[in-house]
């Protein structure tokens, strides 16, 4: 079965370099600095100061109007890079299936210009940070969840892609399938939503949210605002599993803040801007998220100038 992963990123590098251990792998980067660096030197997993592992990958160019043909196309772009490679994705026949691995929701809308393969949401619950081009520190060990869009269908690609998985490198590598898309990308856009430009404001690591008392306060209050989006019987539930994420990754750096440090565009429109959209056609109100969103605009225009 041929895998094409689309971006260069931390994310794409990680399932680059898992995947290729059951699969055939082709990983498609824009720039050619990468490109050549990927070529030469593999890519290299750090799992801590000590111990690191090196895997040669396929690489290609990515080519806006050529068509792909792998069987299983999973785009690993941050949120505001897929109107780019969309046009390209709308060339996908029904023998083909593509995975969307993105932060924030908004992406969703977008599925229905897809009309051919069979598409798939996930979710990352891993910590990754990119080192350079063709370097990546795993900095916490989590699952991808997987879900058809809008169920998943009767795909050869996809349930072997997964079952392949599963049995394969599900140990060191978990997968967990879910039957519900909304469900899980609810669950994980409220997880990003509060983290995400909490960390990014105060420039602090995931757990000094719970460590410190003000910033936990804040934590709380912002949730109260969102959670609207959860039954009320799950309400208590999603909190403690927003703070265990927190505890989990407690020494990891955000995607966000790690965007605002090093000037650039933040995905805060894909999270708190969709999460916006979602309370407007409830007729809720969230002015603290509404606040929190403009702060972040706020900082990455500054890190921008």
């Amino acid at each position: 079965m041929r895998i094409g992963i689309v971006g260069g990123g931390a994310v794409g590098l990680l399932y680059a370099f898992q995947l290729s251990k059951i699969f055939t792998v082709t990983l498609y980067v824009k720039r050619d600095e990468a490109l050549q660096a990927l070529k030469s030197q593999g890519i290299t997993i750090l799992y801590n100061e000590h111990k690191q592992e090196t895997r040669k990958v396929e690489v290609m160019k990515w080519e806006s109007n050529v068509p792909l043909r792998d069987d299983l196309i999973i785009v690993a772009t941050k949120q505001y890079g897929l109107s780019a490679i969309l046009p390209v994705l709308k060339l996908c026949t029904k023998d083909q299936s593509i995975l969307f691995l993105q932060n924030g929701m908004s992406h969703i809308d977008m599925l229905e210009q897809i009309s051919n393969p069979q598409i798939l949401l996930g979710i990352v619950e891993h910590g990754v940070k990119k080192h350079n081009d063709c370097t990546v520190m795993w900095t916490g060990k989590g699952r991808t969840k997987l879900a058809g869009y809008p169920v998943t269908k009767n795909d050869r690609h996809a349930s072997f892609f997964m079952n392949k998985w599963m049995d394969s490198i599900g140990m060191d590598f978990p997968l967990e399938v879910c039957s519900d898309y909304y469900g899980m990308m609810i669950e994980k856009l409220l997880v990003n939503s509060i983290i995400n430009p909490l960390t990014a404001i105060f420039d602090v690591r995931n757990g000094e949210l719970l460590s410190n008392p003000y910033y936990q306060n804040c934590m709380k209050q912002l949730y109260n605002e969102m959670n609207f989006l959860v039954p009320v019987e799950k309400r208590k539930q999603m909190w403690e599993h927003i703070c265990s994420i927190c505890e989990k990754t407690a020494k990891n750096t955000s995607s966000m803040r790690r965007d605002l440090n090093e000037g650039r565009e933040t995905e805060v429109d894909a999270i708190l801007g969709y999460l916006m959209n979602l309370a407007e056609k409830q007729g809720k109100s969230v002015p603290l998220t509404e606040f929190i969103y403009k702060a972040v605009k706020g900082l990455q225009n500054d890190a921008s100038c």
